[in-house]
């Protein structure tokens, strides 16, 4: 059989509208998610406060191929230049998981290096993903792209943070969908503050 040919069970599906027009009310119940936790994200007065710095407008943005599986991507607060970049990513991935992500570069990570050389206890505590590889775009969780901050060694944690960028992140299961707006604005909030030298 060649390989355009269908097995039984794609012949199925290929003949079943109904699965697909239910991923999409999916993913459309997931925009209306990160709509709603942007609007709770500019309540915050942890995030509100970096309003003045980073203005670029909220973006939710879609694809259908990250690993072969559809993903809905929300950017707030978010700065991105050729010299910058300063993005709270909140990343859902079909089948897998939701994560948040502080991701800092350039002009944006100077201004918080020193800063991260003296929280890896704290980011450790607090349960933390750091991304060790060298490709920023990347957001699965696999050992070759994230480690947890306590696994690091504090010679580890000094290289990490001397790189072009650096990615801090967390997953959560897809069955935590209806916590997703309170756990991802206490966690973002609580680490903006860490990184400003301040506790909530």
């Amino acid at each position: 059989m060649g390989t355009f040919e269908l097995n039984n069970t794609e012949m199925g599906m290929v003949r079943d509208a109904e699965w697909i027009l239910t991923k999409n009310r999916i993913i459309d119940k997931v925009y209306g998610l990160f709509g709603a936790l942007q609007e709770a994200m500019a309540a915050e007065p942890a995030i509100q406060a970096l309003q003045k710095e980073y203005t670029q407008a909220p973006k939710i943005s879609r694809g259908e191929q990250y690993e072969g599986l559809p993903y809905v991507i929300l950017d707030y607060p978010r700065a991105f230049s050729r010299e910058s970049i300063f993005a709270c990513r909140t990343f859902f991935w079909w089948g897998r998981f939701f994560s948040i992500t502080l991701h800092l570069a350039g002009e944006s990570l100077e201004g918080y290096r020193t800063r991260l050389d003296g929280v890896q206890a704290a980011l450790a505590d607090a349960g933390w993903y750091a991304c060790v590889q060298d490709d920023p775009w990347q957001h699965h969780f696999g050992h070759d792209n994230y480690r947890t901050v306590q696994s690091l060694t504090p010679a580890q944690w000094g290289s990490l943070v001397r790189k072009p960028f650096v990615k801090l992140a967390k997953q959560y299961d897809l069955e935590d969908w209806g916590n997703v707006i309170p756990v991802a604005v206490a966690q973002y909030a609580a680490l903006l503050e860490l990184l400003k030298g301040e506790t909530v």
